[in-house]
């Protein structure tokens, strides 16, 4: 099809640490939605409306994914992503695959480094990379990070990607460089002539080598990004670095050495500032830059910006007519909608708590391209966001209460794979309500924003009313419509040809064992702690004071504040 014709949808994932299972489970769901949909009009196409079996309730208008981004838990998936669609053995989780045979996503964010011998955490606690005379590089062992990362970031057969995705998919992963890359601003009235600011944003921008994109820095000195060749373990290198580094988090994980082309930092500035005048990149010298690298979610949580600012880069006249949409999954999107305000303490704690969380607001409020992102139109702007029912009462759990992984900041999913498989289904019943009742155009701007009439039995199929039941409510037609529904307005679905996963249902809440819980992690905690603080201190009497005291004391302060944690959202039994 045209490329003019197609409405370009970018989509951004944010940070979540273990949460990521949610935004994995949304994105394997809208993915083999999009297959389905496809397989479908290439049949279409091929009998011709003339023939008996031309199915006219299928949509016919075409849609191309353009720009995935991510940060933290959100680059994971964002990967993970690009490597399922170029795979020519990967499989859907559905109904003939619960367990996600040949499936990063749920392998990566579900199984992850469970066996039959440890759990995830377990290995978090081991102690082999606490090295004697060295100071630790993070409170969690990050082998298991690693393992994880060697299992789901290799391909053995390459295809090409799906007619749904754009030839020049761009992937973009953010990263916290602690480095940073400096400017000089221009003033005059000194001998120095101005001032430096300091950046410590930064993203890796990735396409895949095909016959447009040659494998490397492109020759063009206005593109910001590297062409990856898959089938050269360099590369895969690349993209499994780039990966670890924007889900680094930051102390609880390790920090992530970090090399890239000096072509690529000397292009940086370009496009962050442009032909500006006044402001000079005072850059290194040398065929490489090298940083240490964390969390990418540190300033860069919710990367739907730079998402729409490359969006807008890549299809100007689409944008102009509204022939785009940005999603963004966030697992753990920022609902705080409080205007009063009461005065907190002033003591010395209350003060640099109030200030870590006014500079991580501001760092937030100044990502890159929000801007150009406030700037989108009416229904081009969409959320996955956790929503979940309980399955006796049907009604809606209380709010924190949605995420099975969202304890401990997010980090509870480590502790358990019953968690983190509980979400993934969330997020694909999740994705399901999304594509069917809020993707989608009003019904007088089919055409003009998706270039396509759609027949009559297409509308009758997919139209809905907004508010469901209120016939008076805008009428909107889905801009992916899910096959597996026959009546979008109704809610009938296909059971007969997709079972189960024609209306997904919510999962049972999972529930721990509080004595099995401390019966597994009590005893490597504790070891952990110890080594801990050993490491740290390296001094005999802390030695002794530590195998004594501290690490009982610091065990119990944890192990209370999590099985709090746990037992207030419910996971306790």
């Amino acid at each position: 099809m045209e490329e003019d014709k197609k409405f370009k949808i970018s989509i951004a994932m944010a940070g979540a640490v273990s949460a990521g299972a949610y935004t994995a489970g949304a994105m394997d769901y809208l993915l083999e939605t999009l297959s389905i949909w496809e397989r479908a009009k290439q049949k279409n196409r091929a009998l011709g409306e003339g023939h008996p079996d031309y199915d006219f309730s299928i949509p016919m208008h075409d849609v191309e994914i353009d720009v995935i981004s991510g940060a933290s838990a959100g680059g994971i998936t964002g990967s993970l992503t690009l490597l399922n669609l170029v795979d020519q053995n990967f499989e859907h989780v559905n109904r003939d695959n619960p367990y996600g045979r040949n499936n990063r996503f749920y392998q990566g964010w579900v199984e992850m480094a469970d066996d039959i011998q440890y759990t995830t955490f377990e290995r978090m606690l081991f102690t082999d990379d606490l090295k004697k005379g060295e100071k630790p590089e993070s409170l969690l062992n990050s082998a298991s990070i690693d393992s994880i990362a060697e299992s789901a970031l290799h391909i053995k057969e390459v295809q090409h990607y799906p007619p749904y995705i754009s030839n020049s998919l761009d992937l973009v992963l953010t990263t916290t460089n602690l480095r940073g890359v400096n400017f000089r601003i221009d003033f005059g009235g000194s001998a120095q002539g101005g001032t430096v600011i300091t950046s410590h944003a930064g993203f890796f921008r990735y396409r895949l080598a095909n016959e447009n994109f040659p494998e490397g820095v492109p020759e063009d000195q206005n593109s910001l990004y590297y062409v990856l060749n898959l089938e050269n373990p360099g590369d895969m290198g690349y993209l499994k670095n780039a990966t670890l580094s924007t889900a680094a988090f930051p102390i609880g994980l390790k920090s992530r050495e970090i090399s890239i082309a000096g072509e690529y930092i000397n292009r940086y500035p370009k496009y962050l500032f442009g032909q500006k005048k006044g402001i000079t990149p005072l850059l290194p010298q040398g065929i490489n830059y090298e940083f240490n690298s964390i969390d990418g979610g540190l300033i860069n949580n919710e990367p739907f910006g730079i998402a729409m600012k490359i969006n807008k880069e890549k299809n100007k006249e689409l944008v102009k007519r509204d022939r785009y949409a940005v999603i963004m999954i966030d697992p753990f999107p920022n609902q705080d909608n409080s205007v009063a305000y009461v005065n907190p303490p002033r003591d010395i704690l209350s003060i640099l708590k109030g200030m870590f969380k006014a500079l991580r607001n501001q760092v937030m409020f100044n990502q890159d391209g929000l801007l150009d992102a406030l700037e989108l139109s009416d229904r081009t702007k969409f959320l996955i966001a956790p929503v979940r029912k309980d399955i006796s009462t049907g009604e809606r759990v209380g709010a924190g209460k949605d995420l099975a992984t969202a304890p401990l900041s997010g980090f509870a999913g480590f502790l358990d794979r019953s968690l983190r498989h509980h979400d993934y289904y969330l997020g694909r019943q999740n994705c399901q309500s999304f594509l069917r009742y809020y993707f989608a155009v009003t019904e007088e701007n089919i055409t003009q924003r998706l270039c396509c009439e759609p027949n009559e039995k297409a509308r009758n199929r997919f139209v809905f009313n907004e508010i469901k039941g209120d016939e008076n409510s805008a009428r909107l037609f889905p801009i992916i419509p899910d096959l597996r529904q026959l009546d979008n307005k109704k809610d009938i679905s296909d059971t007969a040809n997709f079972g189960e996963d024609a209306k997904l249902q919510y999962q049972e809440f999972p529930k721990l064992s509080r004595e099995k819980f401390i019966a597994r992690y009590k005893n490597p905690a504790k070891k952990r702690i110890e080594v801990l603080i050993n490491r740290f201190a390296d001094n005999f009497w802390v030695t002794i004071l530590n195998r004594l005291i501290l690490r009982k004391k610091v065990y119990k302060f944890l192990e209370k504040t999590i099985l709090k944690e746990l037992e207030d959202t419910g996971l306790m039994k």
